[in-house]
C-alpha cells in the first residue's frame, strides 16, 4: 500500500503537471485538496476496495510478489498476492538461524548490499578501464579478473537464498496446484505433528484434546513445503529449509495458544517424516498429466531492494518474472494491455498479457556508429522484419523520432550506448500521452535506478512506466558488448521476433571462427569467449577503451549471424519475460551471471502476436 501511495502522488503531480499547461521553468501552483494527507490515504484503507480493484484483476496464472525491508534493516516482508484469495504475508527476520544456531555466520541485510554493490563497481570497471590489450597476459588478466567477480555474483545469490529466505523460498514457486495431493500431503503432515509436538500429544490419565482445538494451518503455508521443489531428485537438500519451515510452524502454533518447549521437540525426526510425505506428493504429481500452464511471477520491490538481481536466484532461475514499481502501476498495465487480434479467448495456448503486432516497430542500431560488431550481428537478421518497421542505423535519432517511436510503434528495440538517454529527455517521456510500445534497451545501465537513501530511487524505467509503457528489457549494471548481443539474439528468438536459429549461439559462433581460421578466411583467435576482453562495455558514457585498435578479428563470427535466417520458419512463442529467462539460461552468455543476470523487465508479459487481423 505504501508503494501505491508514493506511486499515486508522483503520477497525480505528473498529470497536474501535463494539465496545467504551464511550462516548466514556472513555479507550480499548490495542489488543492481539502486535508491532503487524509485524502491521499482514504482509497488504500478500504481493503475491501483492495481486494476488489488490485488483487482481484490480476490474472488467475498470475503472482504478485512483493517484497520489502524493514526500517531497521533486519526483516524481509514478503507479501503474496493471487485473484480471489486474500493476501499471504510473512515476516523474515534474516539473522533468525542465529536464535537456532549461534554459530551460525552473521550475514545481514548490509552485508548484502555492500557485497553487491562491490561487485557492480568493478565489473563496471572491468568493462571501461583503459587497458592496453597488446601486452602480454593483458586479455588474460582481464578474463580471470571478470570470471572471479561472476563466480563471486553467483556465490551471493545462494547465499541470499540460503540465509534470508530459507525455507521460504516456496512462496516463489511457480507449481501448478494440486488440491487432491494438496490435501493428502497436509494430513501427513498433521499427523506428524499430532506425533512430535507434547501440546497434541496423549497423556496418560488426561482427556485427549478436542481436535476442534487444534490450530489449523493456511493451506498456503503447506505450499510452502510443496514448493521447494522435487523431494525425489537426488540433487535436492531440504534439511535446513525444512528446519527453517517447522521452527516457523512452530511459531505459529505457539502464537495460537499451542505451548511447546523447543528442546522437547525431535525436529530431525520431523524433517525426516516431512521430507517422505513430500516424496510421496512429488511421486504422484508426477504422474499426472498436466496442461501446458504460462504461470507468471510479478515483483513489487521495495525502494532499496531494486539494485538485487532477484530473477537469477537459484529458486527463480527459469521462471517467467518481471517487476513493477507498484500495484497502482500493475493495474494500470493490465487494464490498459492490449488483447489478441484474433477471436480466440485466453488458455493455456494463448495466456493473458499485452500483445504486440509484429508488423509494427522501430529498432535503432549502433546510434553511436562504433558498435560495429553489433550492428554486422543484427542489421542483416532485423531488415527480415519488413518494409513496415522503421529503422535507424548508424546515427542518432532526433528526440522527435524517438518520442515518434514511442507513441506510435508496438516494439522498440534500441541497440546503443546506455538507454538512449542521450537523444529522449526522460521529461518527454513521462509527458507522452501512452507510450504504446513495449521497449528493449540493451545498453549499459539502461534499467539501473539512482538510490538517493530515504527519498524514492528514480530512472529512466521509471520514466517509461509512468507513461504506461507494457514492458522495458533493461540491465541493472554495465555489460560487455559481445555477451550481451548474443544474449539479445536468443531474447529474439524464444520471443518469436525473428526465426528460430537466426543467431548462432555460443558454441556455433566459436565453431564458425575456428573453420574461418582453418580456411584462411580469417586470422582470428580461436577462443571466440576470449574476444569478449577486446570490447569495452556499452554504456552512455561513450568511452571506449584501448582494446578497440584490437577488435578487427573479432567481427567475423558474427557477420554470418543473419545467414538462412527464417528459412526454418519455426518462432518461439514465449513472453518477452519468458524469453528473458530462457536467454539468460541458455549458455549464451559466458558470465552467466555478470552479464546475462543484469537484463531485467519492468512491466506485464507481452507477446508477439504474427497473425495480426487486418
Amino acid at each position: 500500500m505504501a508503494r501505491n501511495l508514493t506511486w499515486r502522488r508522483e503520477y497525480n503531480a505528473l498529470m497536474t503537471e501535463k494539465n496545467s499547461g504551464r511550462n516548466g521553468l514556472e513555479w507550480p501552483e499548490d495542489i488543492r485538496s481539502p486535508e491532503t494527507r487524509r485524502a491521499s490515504l482514504s482509497p488504500v484503507v478500504d481493503i475491501c476496495k483492495f481486494q476488489r480493484e488490485y488483487i482481484d484483476i490480476i490474472p488467475r496464472e498470475w503472482s504478485v510478489i512483493s517484497i520489502s525491508i524493514s526500517d531497521n534493516k533486519h526483516d524481509l516482508c514478503i507479501s503474496k498476492l493471487q485473484a480471489g484469495q486474500s493476501p499471504f504475508v510473512i515476516r523474515l527476520p534474516l539473522e533468525r538461524a542465529i536464535s537456532r544456531d549461534a554459530d551460525s555466520d552473521v550475514f545481514d541485510f548490509q552485508q548484502g548490499r555492500t557485497e553487491l554493490l562491490d561487485i557492480i563497481k568493478r565489473a563496471n570497471e572491468t568493462c571501461h578501464t583503459k587497458r592496453d590489450f597488446s601486452v602480454k597476459g593483458a586479455k588474460t588478466a582481464w578474463w580471470v579478473e571478470r570470471q572471479a567477480l561472476d563466480v563471486r555474483l553467483g556465490e551471493l545469490l545462494e547465499r541470499i537464498e540460503q540465509v534470508w529466505l530459507g525455507g521460504f523460498k516456496g512462496i516463489f514457486s511457480q507449481h501448478k496446484r494440486q488440491p487432491k495431493l494438496l490435501a493428502k500431503f497436509q494430513k501427513s503432515f498433521t499427523d506428524m505433528l499430532d506425533k512430535h509436538l507434547p501440546s497434541r500429544r496423549q497423556v496418560r490419565g488426561k482427556k485427549a484434546k478436542d481436535p476442534a482445538a487444534k490450530v489449523t494451518l493456511d493451506l498456503r503455508i503447506i505450499e510452502l513445503f510443496v514448493g521447494f521443489g522435487d523431494a525425489t531428485s537426488e540433487e535436492g537438500d531440504f534439511d535446513e529449509m525444512l528446519n527453517d519451515l517447522l521452527y516457523f510452524v512452530v511459531d505459529i502454533l505457539q502464537f495460537h495458544g499451542e505451548r511447546n518447549a523447543y528442546d522437547e521437540i525431535d525436529f530431525d525426526s520431523m524433517v525426516v517424516e516431512t521430507l517422505d510425505a513430500l516424496h510421496s506428493y512429488h511421486v504422484e504429481a508426477k504422474s499426472l498429466e498436466d496442461a501446458e500452464t504460462r504461470s507468471h511471477t510479478i515483483l513489487v520491490l521495495d525502494k532499496a531492494l531494486h539494485t538485487f538481481p532477484w530473477e537469477s536466484l537459484p529458486c527463480l532461475q527459469g521462471l517467467a518474472v518481471s517487476r513493477v514499481p507498484s500495484l497502482a502501476c500493475l493495474r494500470r498495465l493490465i487494464l490498459e494491455q492490449k488483447p489478441r487480434t484474433t477471436s480466440e479467448t485466453d488458455g493455456p495456448r494463448h495466456p493473458a498479457g499485452h500483445h504486440v503486432s509484429i508488423s509494427s516497430g522501430t529498432y535503432m542500431l549502433n546510434t553511436s556508429g562504433d558498435l560495429k560488431t553489433t550492428q554486422a550481428t543484427f542489421e542483416e537478421p532485423l531488415s527480415t522484419l519488413g518494409d513496415s518497421w522503421k529503422r535507424i542505423v548508424k546515427k542518432a535519432p532526433t528526440e522527435p523520432e524517438f518520442e515518434a517511436a514511442l507513441s506510435s510503434s508496438d516494439v522498440l528495440l534500441y541497440m546503443g550506448h546506455g538507454g538512449g538517454a542521450q537523444y529522449i529527455r526522460n521529461r518527454t517521456i513521462r509527458r507522452l500521452d501512452k507510450c504504446r510500445a513495449t521497449v528493449l534497451l540493451m545498453g549499459c545501465s539502461s534499467a539501473s535506478l539512482a538510490d538517493v537513501g530515504d527519498f524514492e530511487c528514480y530512472g529512466l524505467v521509471w520514466s517509461y512506466m509512468l507513461a504506461g509503457c507494457p514492458a522495458v528489457v533493461g540491465t541493472l549494471w554495465d555489460v560487455t558488448d559481445r555477451d550481451i548481443d548474443l544474449y539479445t539474439g536468443r531474447v529474439f528468438e524464444e520471443w518469436g521476433l525473428v526465426a528460430s536459429g537466426t543467431f548462432p549461439g555460443r558454441e556455433d559462433a566459436r565453431e564458425k571462427g575456428k573453420a574461418a581460421t582453418a580456411n584462411g578466411a580469417a586470422a582470428a583467435d580461436d577462443d571466440a569467449a576470449a574476444r569478449d576482453t577486446k570490447r569495452p562495455g556499452r554504456s552512455g558514457s561513450r568511452k571506449r577503451a584501448t582494446a578497440e585498435a584490437v577488435d578487427g578479428d573479432g567481427d567475423g563470427v558474427r557477420v554470418a549471424a543473419g545467414a538462412g535466417a527464417g528459412t526454418a520458419c519455426e518462432y518461439g512463442n514465449a513472453s518477452l519475460p519468458e524469453a528473458v529467462s530462457r536467454a539468460r539460461n541458455s549458455g549464451d552468455c559466458k558470465f552467466k551471471y555478470l552479464n546475462a543476470a543484469a537484463v531485467c523487465v519492468y512491466g506485464i508479459p507481452v507477446y508477439v502476436d504474427r497473425h495480426p487481423q487486418a
